[in-house]
Formats: structure tokens, C-alpha cells, sequence
């Protein structure tokens, strides 16, 4: 079958072809828990968005539900579209609610971000970022801090809590979704996804700017690892939030090299993102080179590390 077949075939019916494929109940309950893929514990949920099986992982990133087939199965995508057929044929479409139009979901990313501020001293996210390791200078105005922001658990409210808002930028300069981090004093809300994209446009390519555009530009995936790579290494760096978008990212026009500040992960997921976003870069004309911590963990791991470090010697 052709792949926009295999979609039109499965629209509407992904909760029964996925439980067809083995995915348990609770996977795809619209709730956080862990990813049928990785394996990473509250890092997966299923959405479902328009009847397109689609999902999100803070280790694999987003996809929808011909990927999420693959994933699971391990097979390509022949193999799996035959399956998605032989099932689609026999579990019955689910409806919803329709998705909002982008200009709602615009509309309702202007409106929170109007009611947050610049971080400043002291505050919720001040605290967080400086008990992380971080040393601050000034943050751009991409990075702004919300007093309280509701936080929700398949469509409940679980609590409000102070959130650390970035702004995430398209390749193109357009603002396409909101990063939220919710925080409780000082620390990531106790909340089962304390990291959260906001629902906005589609964010392939595009990254948190932490800094002003530059020839020489560095990525990592976390705000916090970008702001660690930065200090460590001397480069403006930018969040592109998950190996997932490493590996999607876009350069914007007149950046000339990028380095990848790439997370070692045991499962060499952070590794293999960073190695094939810097060979399509180079495919592309721009010089790329990928920098890997020693130690298993990212460049904010090693930051604190030497930190320890330094101060058991100043000790000793």
C-alpha cells in the first residue's frame, strides 16, 4: 500500500489497530507513562490528534501512528502497513473532538505568554536555573517566567503552579509553540510530566533561541544543557528539546557551522540523533561536528560535575 493509503485506511481507528499490535490499554489512555518504544517511564503519551494515532515522547519525540507501529514492531514499513491494513479492516473509527484551527492555538499561546514576565531575581525560575548549576547572565527575552499556570492530566486539572516559559522558533523566525517547565519551589513541579510542549504548529526544524543568531552556532537538547554547553564551551547555543529535534533541526540563513551538543545516552539514542543531523547537515553545505560528554549524561551533567569537583578541591 502506498503510505498516504496506509493513513487513510487507519484514520480514526489507531486505539484498536495499536491494541491489535500489543500495546497495552494504559499506553494509549491519553495519560503520561512510559514509552512502548525506549522505555523511558512518563516521558510517552498518546494524543491521538485528528484520528492520526499520534504521540509524543520526550526521548523519541512526536510521530504518528504509522511510526509509532514501526517503533513497537520493529519492522519497516511494508511489513507494518500490511498489518495496519489487516486491522484497520476490522476495528471500528473512534471520533473526537475536532483539533482547534491554528490561529486558536496561536491565539491561546499569545494570551499566556502576555501574562508571563522576564525572569528576575529570586523568582521561581531564577531558583531553578541557579539550583541546576547554572550560572545566569542575561536571558533572552525568548525565556520568561509565569506566576501560575494551570497544569493538566488528560484534560483535569492536577494543580497551578509557577512556570518557566521559552519561546519555540521556526526555522523562518516564526514562533510556533510554547516550552513550558512547571516549578514549585525551586525545583520541577511534582507532577508526572513537569516538561511540557505546548499544543501549537508543527515544530520540526525549529529550536528554543537562547541566543542572537550567529555564524557559529551551537544545539543541544534541554534549555538547561544548551545553557551548559554554552558556558563550558564559549558558544551561543540553542535548545532544540529532544533527540528527536537535534535531529530535524534547520539551520536559519547565515549560520555556517553548527556543533552538536550531544547527550551520551546508555541506549546511544542522543548519539545517533547528533551523528544524523550532522550528516545531513554536511549533505547541506554547513560544516557540523558533534561533542559528546565523557560520561554517560549530557553537557549539564559535566558542568556540574566539574563544579563538585572544584569545590572538593578548593576543600581539600
Amino acid at each position: 500500500m502506498e503510505r498516504f493509503d496506509v493513513r487513510t485506511a487507519a484514520r480514526g481507528r489507531w486505539r484498536g489497530i495499536l491494541l491489535g499490535l500489543g500495546v497495552e490499554e494504559r499506553t494509549l489512555s491519553g495519560k503520561h507513562c512510559a514509552c512502548p518504544m525506549c522505555g523511558g517511564k512518563d516521558r510517552f503519551r498518546f494524543d491521538d490528534r485528528d484520528g492520526r494515532g499520534t504521540y509524543y515522547c520526550s526521548g523519541c519525540g512526536a510521530g504518528d501512528g504509522v511510526k509509532l507501529a514501526m517503533g513497537i514492531t520493529g519492522q519497516g514499513f511494508k511489513e507494518t502497513a500490511q498489518h495496519i491494513e489487516r486491522l484497520a479492516g476490522v476495528v471500528q473509527p473512534v471520533t473526537g473532538k475536532p483539533d482547534r484551527s491554528d490561529g486558536d492555538k496561536l491565539a491561546a499561546l499569545r494570551r499566556v505568554w502576555r501574562e508571563s514576565k522576564p525572569i528576575q531575581r529570586g523568582d521561581e525560575a531564577e531558583r531553578y536555573l541557579l539550583g541546576r548549576g547554572l550560572r545566569l547572565y542575561d536571558l533572552p527575552e525568548a525565556v520568561r517566567v509565569h506566576p501560575g499556570l494551570r497544569y493538566q492530566d488528560d484534560g483535569e486539572t492536577v494543580g497551578t503552579y509557577a512556570a518557566m516559559f521559552a519561546t519555540v522558533t521556526a526555522p523562518d523566525g516564526r514562533a510556533v509553540s510554547l516550552h513550558r517547565t512547571y516549578l514549585h519551589d525551586g525545583h520541577k513541579a511534582p507532577v508526572a510530566s513537569p516538561k511540557k510542549l505546548a499544543q501549537g504548529l508543527p515544530i520540526a526544524g525549529a529550536a528554543i533561541r537562547l541566543t542572537a543568531l550567529s555564524q557559529v552556532l551551537g544545539v543541544a537538547e534541554g534549555l538547561e544543557t544548551s545553557l551548559a554547553a554554552s558556558e563550558l564551551f564559549g558558544v551561543p547555543a540553542w535548545s532544540c528539546i529532544s533527540a528527536q529535534g537535534i535531529e530535524s533541526f534547520e539551520p536559519p540563513e547565515g549560520v555556517r557551522e553548527v556543533i552538536i551538543f550531544a547527550d551520551n545516552d546508555e541506549n546511544f539514542a542522543g548519539q545517533a540523533a547528533a551523528y544524523r543531523a550532522a550528516h545531513r547537515l554536511k549533505l547541506k553545505g554547513v560544516e557540523a561536528e558533534v561533542v559528546v560528554p565523557e560520561i554517560i549524561g549530557d553537557w549539564l551533567d559535566v558542568l556540574r560535575l566539574r563544579a563538585t569537583e572544584k569545590s572538593e578541591g578548593n576543600h581539600s
